[in-house]
């Protein structure tokens, strides 16, 4: 008698497992998950990417004036070319340079690339390409929109130089240890530059009342 109540026991701890934890178990979470890998990897990711410390692209963007954010598109398109895969191994369209022309296009596919990659990695990821690519290009517009007021373009001059930043802070978690990232030579020529047009700008501004 005491045998058959230990096995009675013993089934009914095995049904509580069961009923209480196996059943929930979702059997077909990996092939969820392996499914979703061949779509990130259809669509397209990148393996390669410019790192760049989110603090220092910061810095360098409110010093060029948001400028920056066209050199640290510039290298990041120039890394994701040189590794950009896809299942059926398609090259990425469109240079590095011409792509940086049209940053306010092409920020969209950018976001979405980076997007995937954390997704594929099992990364957080930024907010949707819709949702950054227009910030992106709308702070621009509301930073150079006169009739706003000041506040108004300042949110705009903030968010057109925090959308490069968010998206960087997630390109820096990818790896397990982020590469050396000393300033470079062409960061420091570049910020020159940026300060030498607007200085152009400001001369134009100043004589010829252009803008």
């Amino acid at each position: 008698m005491e045998k058959i109540t230990s096995i009675l026991i013993g089934l009914g701890l095995l049904f509580g497992v069961y009923f209480f934890g196996m059943r929930k178990w979702d059997y077909t979470s990996q092939a969820k998950q392996t499914a979703e890998k061949e779509r990130l990897q259809q669509a397209g990711l990148a393996t390669c990417y410019y790192f760049i410390p989110v603090w220092r692209l910061a810095l360098f963007n409110i010093l060029s004036g948001g400028l920056f954010s066209f050199y640290w598109a510039l290298k990041q398109w120039q890394a994701i070319k040189a590794g950009y895969k896809n299942t059926e191994n398609t090259p990425l369209a469109f240079s590095p340079w011409l792509r940086t022309l049209f940053l306010f296009l092409s920020f969209y596919q950018l976001t979405a690339i980076i997007n995937r990659t954390c997704r594929y990695m099992r990364k957080p990821t930024a907010f949707a390409a819709a949702f950054w690519g227009t910030a992106f290009w709308a702070g621009f517009a509301a930073a150079w929109t006169h009739v706003l007021a000041a506040p108004w373009r300042l949110a705009g001059a903030a968010l057109f130089m925090a959308a490069p930043c968010i998206l960087q802070r997630h390109v820096n978690n990818l790896p397990k240890n982020l590469p050396p990232t000393k300033i470079k030579l062409p960061e420091i020529v570049w910020l020159g530059a940026c300060w030498l047009l607007w200085a152009a700008i400001g001369v134009a501004v100043k004589h010829y009342g252009i803008l």
